[in-house]
């Protein structure tokens, strides 16, 4: 009896990562991309969204490499995030932020020809209370990194559609 319902659940899960794998189903966060992108090298000033990307990437099944080792190119040229006040309370006092976050990319292939050249942008408004800095700084660096993570997705998606 153990040898057949053994049987039955191992049948079902082979069943089950074909029609998976047949139906284009894909593990969130994963990009198809064209394999001229397969290897690629991600260059770019802001330390923590090359990271991002990287991480990403890499779950991706694309192998980052170092410059210079014949591989296609992610350069993320400019990014800025700006941080201005969106309104003031009757006293004059700043209530609230508006938190941009702006990326500008690149992406060559190993021959060095432009592919895609895009900007993605991301904002948030952010409420400040003057009695609680503490919890607006937190909320501050949460809404950052809420941020990159999503412009990464971004970025990621369009360039699974480089053709």
């Amino acid at each position: 009896m153990r040898v057949i319902i053994s049987r039955i659940v191992i049948l079902s899960v082979l069943a089950s990562s074909l029609v998976f794998s047949g139906c284009g189903f894909h593990l969130r966060g994963q990009i198809d991309v064209p394999e001229s992108l397969m290897r690629l090298h991600v260059k770019g000033t802001d330390v923590e969204l090359k990271h991002d990307i990287e991480k990403s990437l890499k779950f991706s099944d694309i192998e980052i490499v170092e410059e210079g080792d014949n591989a296609a190119l992610l350069d993320i040229s400019n990014t800025t995030y700006l941080k201005e006040v969106n309104g003031t309370t009757s006293t004059g006092i700043a209530s609230n932020y508006k938190m941009t976050y702006t990326v500008n990319y690149v992406v060559y292939d190993a021959e060095s020809e432009v592919l895609q050249k895009d900007s993605v942008r991301q904002e948030r408004t952010l409420a400040y209370d003057a009695s609680n800095i503490l919890l607006f700084e937190r909320e501050e660096q949460f809404l950052m990194k809420e941020m990159r993570q999503e412009l990464v997705s971004f970025m990621l998606r369009r360039m699974s559609k480089i053709q």
